[in-house]
């Protein structure tokens, strides 16, 4: 799967969050300024050259649909940056958001259960 750029990743956001939709839809739901509609045309046509839109034809217009979900780019890009910038050690990331204090006690308490309940569902 390949990386998104910041305005490519801006338009799938808004699929993403409308389901699919038309040129149009993608226009009234983008935060301001609003690029010109070709610019979003040309956009999403590079989106489908990576393989994260499909297309279908509705007359004179063009429904797109994520074909990579949110879930899976959220995935493959945490992934990249714990590698890159963590030396692929994800407690070193976790680290980095206890030293920033963008982790509160509670929610390492969570993730703690939440790591011996999953060993325990291995067993």
């Amino acid at each position: 799967m390949k990386s998104l750029t910041k305005a490519e990743e801006q338009i799938m956001l808004i699929l993403w969050q409308l389901g699919k939709g038309f040129l149009k839809d993608i226009l009234q739901n983008h935060p301001e300024p609003q690029p010109h509609s070709n610019t979003v045309a040309t956009v999403l046509k590079v989106l489908g050259e990576k393989g994260f839109v499909t297309t279908e034809v509705h007359g004179r217009n063009n429904l797109y649909i994520p074909a990579v979900s949110k879930e899976a780019y959220g995935k493959k890009t945490v992934n990249q940056v714990v590698k890159g910038y963590f030396e692929n050690s994800p407690s070193k990331l976790l680290s980095h958001f206890v030293n920033e204090k963008k982790i509160s006690t509670e929610e390492l308490e969570q993730l703690l259960n939440q790591i011996k309940s999953s060993k325990k569902n291995s067993k």
